[in-house]
């Protein structure tokens, strides 16, 4: 089990395909109305950026993710893009859960990674692992 931090507020980096961000957006929408905020601001970027706006967005994504708490990723379809933000969790030994299909990328398949079904299980594991979190903060166990 990766970081989480001890706060009152579960942050989520939501990670997707660009060409599947409504479904993205339909996502983020069920994790905040559950109280879990999701920093993504990819999600409402517009579709065509030159190349100051595409780098300008992967820095942010990635201070985004890094700020995170745990990484969730809608799997629909390859994307170059989740695939980075996976590595980038993963190194960063951040919680990730994996909604959807679960063979599109051979790392889903590593230790500490969950693989789930809906968005309703993804709520219930990040849940879950913040659970894990507290009780080894309250019996001294550093998280």
């Amino acid at each position: 089990v990766g970081r989480i931090r001890r706060h009152s507020v579960l942050t989520i980096y939501l990670a997707g395909s660009w060409t599947q961000k409504s479904a993205v957006r339909y996502a983020r929408g069920k994790f905040q109305a559950v109280g879990i905020k999701v920093q993504s601001d990819w999600i409402d970027s517009p579709d065509e950026v030159g190349h100051a706006e595409l780098r300008a967005s992967a820095y942010r994504d990635l201070q985004q993710l890094y700020g995170a708490d745990a990484l969730v990723i809608m799997s629909v379809e390859k994307s170059e893009g989740k695939a980075s933000e996976f590595m980038f969790a993963y190194c960063n030994k951040k919680p990730i859960v994996v909604i959807g299909n679960h063979d599109l990328n051979i790392f889903y398949h590593l230790d500490n990674v969950t693989l789930v079904n809906t968005i309703q299980e993804a709520i219930d594991s990040l849940h879950q692992l913040v659970e894990v979190k507290l009780d080894a903060l309250r019996h001294g166990i550093p998280a």
